[in-house]
């Protein structure tokens, strides 16, 4: 993985979501109307996403270790979402909607 800073993409100064941590990664003002981001990279040169000043500012360890805490987090979530989706779905009648609606 390498990081390194570059001009956004994006328009505007607009937050964008940390691929370390999963939260967000404000740009940072240059000078005149260029704004910076942090970039993430994978040993083929391909773009996975953006990292937060939070996320940087962790050192290479530190970034492992909440990549590591992350993907855990992400594995619970797929299992909760797989348990989910092997029930069936039941969905609110019209009039309990509207029931709920006007109470």
């Amino acid at each position: 993985m390498r990081i390194v800073w570059e001009r956004s993409i994006y328009g505007g100064n607009g937050r964008v979501p940390c691929i370390i941590c999963g939260g967000w990664a404000n740009p940072i003002q240059k000078k005149g109307h260029q704004v910076l981001l942090a970039v993430v990279y994978n040993d083929r040169g391909q773009i996975y996403g953006e990292v937060c000043r939070s996320c940087l500012g962790l050192g290479a360890k530190g970034i492992k270790e909440c990549l590591q805490e992350r993907i855990a987090r992400l594995r619970k979530q797929l299992e909760d979402l797989e348990e989910l989706e092997q029930g069936e779905v039941q969905l609110p009648t019209l009039e309990q909607e509207l029931s709920a609606y006007l109470d």
